[in-house]
């Protein structure tokens, strides 16, 4: 308005228009990316190789027999989700291997963690 007041540059305002809006708009790009990402429950590539070293780790535990049905997703941009169901033999404790799997899954960088144990007497 400035412009237009002293100089008489009228298009001046249009201009000043067009370069807000491209300010706008390319803030407005990363947000909606992150947005895409959670909505499509996508998670980042280094994550998912983090996800795989986690089940070696918990597939390693003792009286773990297998590891299977894994899943991970997005919660949000900064809240990763894991869930395992781990198989194990009929002298583990249940508890013991809950834990030591949660805890490898939340230093491998997953906030929430799902740990679900079959013991090998109750599988069919």
């Amino acid at each position: 308005s400035l412009l237009i007041e002293y100089f008489g540059w009228y298009r001046s305002d249009p201009i000043c228009s067009m370069v807000i809006a491209v300010l706008i708009f390319l803030s407005v790009i990363p947000l909606l990316k992150d947005s895409v990402l959670v909505l499509l429950q996508r998670v980042p590539q280094e994550k998912e190789g983090s996800f795989f070293e986690a089940l070696d780790e918990i597939n390693k535990i003792e009286n773990v027999m297998n590891v299977y049905d894994p899943h991970l997703w997005l919660y949000s941009s900064s809240v990763l989700v894991a869930s395992v169901r781990v198989y194990v033999n009929a002298r583990a404790n249940e508890q013991r291997v809950i834990s030591q799997s949660r805890d490898i899954l939340i230093d491998h960088g997953f906030s929430e963690c799902s740990v679900q144990v079959d013991k090998e007497l109750f599988r069919k």
